[in-house]
């Protein structure tokens, strides 16, 4: 686990019962919510699943930043609504040859992505609401319960991996960025509005893209096109306003 040793660096000046309950609660509800979303892939298509639970996921804290009083400059605002309506855009994928949409109906693969935003948001909702203080505790917290979730689950149905050498290298690379990119966020949520940090956060479909046309030679869409340069535009606006 990366963000371990980078807690135990960093420590912590005032890690209460109350950050502690929180980033566990995140944890519990990010694990069933990783359950449903590649469940969801698994049985639906990939272009409705995931530009739906990111836009959700989005969606969730910024009402929740907004309804708790973040106070942002009218081009803030504007680079907020810019972000969030560029997230499902460089996230939908359309169906390639072959595929359909699953033998999960519509309907169903819609509800399970909400319900698995909702999951994800709360993450960036309960870290966001822990003190500076508590330093990157309360987010191995959610790592320590969602791992668990997931890990139950997938020994359940056979899934883990049969040894450490099992491991796909990706996986272990992907578990290594992750913590980087968890101890960036964490600080985000604690220090930064929680209306512009979780929107900001969910930008990640940028960085698949850039991957996929770099590594994959993969081309971008005409509305994926459109949707980085409103999160352009938007990241820009937020960091002027």
């Amino acid at each position: 686990m990366t963000l371990l040793p980078i807690a135990i660096v960093l420590g912590a000046s005032d890690l209460t019962v109350h950050d502690t309950v929180l980033g566990a609660a995140s944890g519990l509800a990010t694990g069933v919510a990783y359950v449903g979303f590649f469940a969801a892939i698994g049985h639906g298509r990939f272009g409705i699943v995931v530009p739906v639970s990111a836009a959700m996921t989005a969606l969730l804290p910024t009402a929740v930043g907004i309804a708790d009083g973040n106070a942002l400059s009218t081009l803030t605002a504007a680079g907020v609504v810019c972000a969030l309506v560029s997230i499902p855009l460089v996230a939908y994928e359309t169906g390639h040859d072959g595929v359909t949409t699953g033998d999960w109906s519509v309907a169903r693969q819609l509800a399970v992505s909400i319900l698995c935003g909702a999951g994800f948001g709360t993450f960036f909702v309960c870290i966001g609401s822990t003190s500076q203080g508590a330093g990157l505790w309360p987010t191995v917290g959610n790592l320590v319960v969602a791992t668990a979730v997931t890990g139950t689950i997938a020994l359940m149905r056979g899934a883990m991996p049969t040894s450490p050498r099992s491991t796909p290298q990706l996986a272990v690379a992907g578990g290594i960025a992750l913590g980087a990119a968890d101890t960036c966020l964490t600080t985000a949520l604690q220090r930064g509005p929680l209306t512009v940090a979780s929107v900001l956060g969910n930008l990640y479909p940028l960085v698949t893209i850039a991957l996929g046309v770099t590594v994959l030679g993969e081309r971008v869409r005409s509305w994926q096109g459109v949707g980085i340069a409103l999160a352009v535009s938007g990241v820009v606006m937020i960091a002027a306003g």
